[in-house]
């Protein structure tokens, strides 16, 4: 990719849009680090979460709302929508629709991704899917 933006944005399309889970390897560096409201993971870890998270919102759609680039680092903010048709990190299918937002920081080197960290709304998705009170 050209610059650390048009990776970033072809890492989404790809991985989430495509859900191609095997390109992880071609975005991410060795050493990649994914931090989050569940702590910090490596590669395997952060490809487990995808899956879970796809498996359980099959219909799962991103939605890019902003970037911002400066540097190697790139900044998105985003907007998922998906329909809760498979367990997700414990919680049995609701059938509910969800929309979720987050805002990753990603870093680039070497034309690859080297760390995510990520602040997602996961209290108003567990309202969503009636597991909090809303």
């Amino acid at each position: 990719m050209d610059t650390p933006k048009a990776l970033v944005r072809a890492y989404y399309a790809t991985v989430y849009g495509q859900r191609d889970l095997d390109a992880l390897d071609r975005f991410l560096a060795p050493g990649f680090v994914s931090a989050g409201p569940g702590g910090k993971m490596d590669i395997a870890g952060h490809r487990a979460a995808l899956a879970a998270s796809l498996a359980a919102l099959p219909d799962f759609a991103l939605e890019i709302e902003e970037q911002v680039a400066e540097g190697d680092a790139v900044v998105t903010r985003w907007r998922a929508t998906g329909t809760h048709n498979g367990p997700l990190f414990g919680i049995p299918p609701t059938g509910r629709a969800v929309t979720a937002s987050a805002i990753h920081i990603h870093h680039v080197a070497d034309g690859r991704i080297t760390d995510q960290w990520e602040q997602f709304d996961a209290i108003g998705v567990l309202r969503q899917l009636g597991v909090l009170p809303g």
